[in-house]
């Protein structure tokens, strides 16, 4: 789309100190110091000079001093519903290192609860279980025999109380016909420890919900708080019942605070014939700030827990099972998606799983059009893998944070269960030999598995270091520098689902744009960590301002 300057009318003006347009410009020109926005989308780009041949006569104009304007930023992997309700007032567990600290927090968590109340936690670290079995026991107690739930870090796997066993109806192992379980000890009883969806799902849907209203104003707050960190677009990787009734209830009252793109979840164990018809039917359902477009697809599950599909069994014997069983079913329908022109974003986490997502998009006859395919998390790939994302078409969505697993003396639980000096362990979340190998490689958080903070997502892509750690870098050769990571938190995150040209500061491009006080490109990524989000601006309105 062209423009001419002598006909722009803007209705909003930027002027800062430098704009970072995204694409490759000469680098003899002068930096950008003016974005001109008309309607939802950017009209020109160019100094400030250059505004006197604007029309500006009905915009508003917004001075920002020495502020850095970037392509608003998009994170391509994240739960900002389920997580906005299931995170409200519960047990936070994410900096506990022993049972004892997690026993404790739990004892002063119920103080004020009721004997029957529910309590539900987050975050517990698989590393206190290394050496030893994943149960229930070190926490009984503390619950004081509640219904209760911890949900262990990767998200995959929970801790059930004996009471929540109880009402969920569970007495022992059940054959899911995948890679979820039930795990019990040698009499046959269980710990509580449960594997995957189709296990923790029994407990996990008996938790009460929260009351509509309440849901719809955690969200909206947790919606401003990803805005207010640099985000104008998430790409939501669940839809939750009641999903829908809250982003339209939302926008009801007004603009939502940033675009959120919601992309259901199938699960293996869904009726096939009817999942596929419903799952066509709901694309392109949504408001003025949210759509449902593309499907999730989950076909492994966590290396921590042994149900990531590896191509050799990880060092307890597990890893060698996927969660969709029998697996061409899963290859079965990507194909029936593509065919209606359906994108799809699938959960492979182990080795054999990227694989067969890569086998999978191959195997789509020549002659059916390809829409985009784009694989999550990518945790351990061998070098033979890397060229057929670019081969293929590929996007490779990956979350920098999840690298912080692991730790510097290799106890903690990923490393073990893939071998410690292993090569499958050193060849952990390769973004810079996917983004090297010439990759699309789009970054997220996988909020409320991680934090969500823009501003620290970038600094650790930079870093390899969790923001305020004074451990050492993970992996520094899997950093990128800061002009890469702000294309695979912009525009790549748009070209990941076959929206390019967008997430970029150029005529034409949709007006999602973000203010930073200090500049990401050549400030230390510690101090623009830490840094404030003077503005952002969605779809040519300001979503928030400082």
């Amino acid at each position: 789309m062209s423009f001419d300057p002598s006909v722009i009318r803007a209705d909003l003006v930027l002027l800062a100190g430098r704009v970072h347009t995204g694409c490759n410009a000469d680098e003899a020109a002068p930096v950008p110091t003016a974005v001109a926005v008309s309607g939802r989308r950017i009209v020109a780009v160019g100094s400030q000079h250059d505004v006197a041949k604007w029309d500006t006569s009905g915009a508003q104009v917004i001075q920002l001093g020495d502020a850095t304007v970037t392509a608003g930023f998009v994170d391509a992997h994240v739960h900002p519903l389920s997580g906005a309700e299931s995170r409200h007032q519960a047990l936070m567990l994410h900096d506990c290192t022993t049972v004892e600290q997690v026993a404790e927090r739990i004892t002063e968590f119920v103080k004020e609860l009721g004997p029957d109340e529910w309590v539900r936690g987050f975050g517990l670290s698989f590393d206190m279980f290394v050496g030893t079995e994943v149960s229930n026991a070190p926490f009984e107690a503390a619950f004081g025999g509640r219904p209760a739930y911890l949900l262990l870090f990767d998200g995959h796997s929970i801790i059930a109380t004996n009471r929540a066993l109880e009402l969920a109806g569970i007495d022992g192992p059940r054959d899911f016909g995948n890679n979820s379980s039930i795990e019990v000890d040698s009499a046959g009883r269980p710990t509580g420890y449960l594997i995957e969806s189709d296990a923790e799902m029994l407990v996990t849907d008996l938790y009460p919900r929260m009351p509509f209203a309440e849901r719809c104003a955690a969200v909206k707050n947790k919606l401003r708080e990803f805005a207010a960190s640099g985000y104008t677009s998430l790409h939501q990787m669940n839809m939750e019942v009641g999903d829908l009734e809250v982003l339209r209830a939302l926008e009801a009252e007004g603009e939502l605070p940033v675009k959120v793109r919601v992309s259901p979840i199938w699960r293996a164990s869904d009726p096939w014939a009817e999942t596929l018809q419903e799952m066509i039917s709901m694309q392109g359902v949504g408001g003025r700030r949210w759509q449902i477009e593309g499907v999730k697809f989950m076909l492994d599950g966590s290396i921590d827990n042994g149900s990531a599909w590896l191509f050799e069994a990880d060092t307890r014997g597990g890893g060698l099972e996927p969660y969709w069983v029998p697996n061409d079913t899963f290859t079965r329908t990507i194909h029936a998606l593509n065919a209606s022109g359906v994108p799809t974003a699938t959960h492979a986490i182990g080795d054999r799983a990227v694989e067969f997502v890569l086998d999978t998009v191959q195997a789509i006859p020549a002659d059916v059009p390809r829409v985009t395919h784009r694989i999550e998390h990518i945790e351990t790939i061998p070098d033979r893998l890397i060229p057929r994302f670019v081969e293929l078409g590929v996007p490779a969505s990956m979350q920098p944070i999840h690298a912080f697993a692991q730790r510097p003396d290799g106890q903690d639980m990923w490393t073990t269960l893939l071998g410690r000096d292993s090569e499958r362990a050193a060849h952990g979340w390769r973004i810079a030999d996917l983004d090297a190998a010439g990759a699309c490689v789009a970054l997220g958080s996988d909020w409320p598995v991680e934090e969500f903070d823009a501003r620290r997502v970038f600094a650790a892509n930079v870093t390899r270091r969790r923001h305020g750690s004074d451990g050492p870098a993970v992996d520094p050769h899997q950093a990128l520098s800061p002009e890469r990571t702000l294309a695979a938190l912009t525009k790549n995150c748009w070209e990941s689902i076959d929206q390019g040209g967008n997430g970029m500061i150029v005529p034409g491009a949709i007006a999602d744009l973000a203010v930073f006080a200090e500049d990401p490109l050549s400030c230390d990524p510690d101090l623009f960590a830490e840094g404030e989000v003077l503005l952002t601006v969605v779809n040519g309105k300001v979503s928030h301002h400082q």
